[in-house]
């Protein structure tokens, strides 16, 4: 429960986003009854999106803000996230595909809580996601209700501008924390689920991510060269083929047990971590944990710097930020007990080099609709149009600023690490 104390109608910050009609007072009235102590009656209901246009592509999200009377008389107004699949028209059939919401409440039911129970063994408390409070899967879908964390005064940081310096040391720190609980988990219980070892890049895709890149590379090409790019051209002739730029991310897939792995969270950028800085304690939680994939901690390390440190740190403070995550692994898995190799700072930059791919996968890929502007047309569906209306608005992601500013540093940089 997020008990909510604001007077003023609910914010909607997607007016054009359908919510379903099955989300309604029946559907939330045992989730209540179960998680406020007392509860008597709901007197005003109101679902709103809760994200706005282009920051969510994979699910619906519906803030719920409910006032509730309580057995003695008194009000209260409560909170909650809800997340349910997107129609299988509208992009869900490919997301669906991808065992997003299996994963997920897999992540909540049984994963998350057994990575605390360890740190709670071994002697510290510490917080990785938001409860979930609700689960329930039919035939037709799968729907999470978790907390709400705004309500908690929980933030995002501005997923345009990126994570300042002391945001990547929250995040990177509590990212060593998931992996060497999962790393701990798997040593003591065996390897996760078939399906953790799977991410969007696997056979079955293939058509579909080998049309979309065919789609999309004249585009691309196209605003390239308006971006004032040196050598663009050499970086265009070195650009893989939709085919090629396939079999890579197919190859970031393998599992090298001779290294150290971890479950990755698998999409780790700005508005799927929270902060919350009032009271004592910095809090800092991961959500949306529908991408799980076992293998190197390299894959969101590159993810996370790529689509979200600032513009003036991402490449200037980018071996920086592999020390300071690996300072606090290497602390998490002694504290956990962990009894197999711990990779050293100079093996884990070699991991890097190894896995260097996700870097380019990760920027011309989800890095074009994480830096996009807030778009009412931004969709899973529309990035996936074919014709003159699909290519104007991909063209139109490709000379976004945003995202130009980001490719004039990382093509660079990608180069001078020979991953091109």
């Amino acid at each position: 429960m997020s008990p909510n104390t604001d007077s003023e109608e609910p914010f909607n910050p997607n007016e054009f986003l359908a919510i379903p009609k099955w989300i309604n007072e029946e559907y939330f009235r045992p989730i209540i009854e179960q998680d406020v102590t007392d509860f008597a009656s709901i007197k005003n209901f109101k679902p709103v999106a809760a994200t706005q246009p282009g920051e969510n592509y994979t699910s619906i999200m519906v803030r719920v803000i409910i006032d509730i009377e309580l057995k003695d008389g008194t009000e209260q107004k409560v909170s909650y996230i809800l997340k349910t699949m997107l129609d299988v028209g509208k992009g869900g059939a490919f997301v669906n595909e991808m065992n997003l919401f299996p994963k997920e409440t897999e992540m909540y039911r049984l994963h998350i809580p057994s990575y605390i129970k360890l740190y709670k063994e071994a002697g510290i408390d510490i917080e990785l996601a938001p409860k979930c409070l609700h689960v329930e899967e039919t035939p037709e879908r799968i729907t999470l209700v978790l907390e709400d964390l705004k309500r908690q005064h929980f933030y995002n940081v501005d997923r345009l501008k990126g994570l300042d310096l002391p945001h990547m040391q929250r995040v990177l720190r509590k990212l060593a924390e998931l992996h060497a609980a999962s790393a701990v988990k798997y040593e003591q219980s065996g390897p996760f689920a078939q399906m953790y070892y799977e991410s969007f890049y696997k056979e079955s895709n293939r058509a579909i991510f080998e049309q979309l890149g065919e789609m999309r590379l004249k585009q691309y090409f196209k605003a390239m060269r308006e971006w004032q790019l040196p050598d663009v051209e050499k970086y265009i002739s070195n650009t893989p083929s939709p085919m090629e730029m396939f079999e890579e991310s197919l190859h970031l897939n393998k599992v090298d047990e001779t290294e150290f792995n971890c479950l990755n969270h698998g999409d780790l950028w700005c508005n799927n971590i929270m902060f919350a800085d009032e009271g004592p304690v910095e809090r800092t939680l991961f959500v949306d944990l529908q991408v799980g994939k076992w293998g190197s901690p390299a894959q969101d390390l590159w993810y996370l710097i790529t689509t979200s440190a600032s513009l003036d740190i991402k490449v200037k403070e980018f071996d920086y930020f592999i020390s300071f995550y690996h300072q606090r692994l290497v602390e998490c898995l002694k504290l956990l007990k962990y009894s197999k190799h711990i990779p050293s700072l100079k093996e884990l930059h070699i991991m890097m080099l190894k896995y260097g791919k996700w870097g380019p996968v990760t920027a011309n890929g989800v890095l074009v609709a994480i830096v996009l502007p807030s778009d009412k047309d931004s969709s899973i569906d529309m990035m996936m149009t074919p014709g003159p209306e699909g290519d104007a608005f991909r063209y139109k992601t490709f000379i976004n600023p945003y995202y130009v500013k980001a490719m004039l540093q990382l093509f660079p940089f990608f180069a001078n690490k020979g991953l091109l």
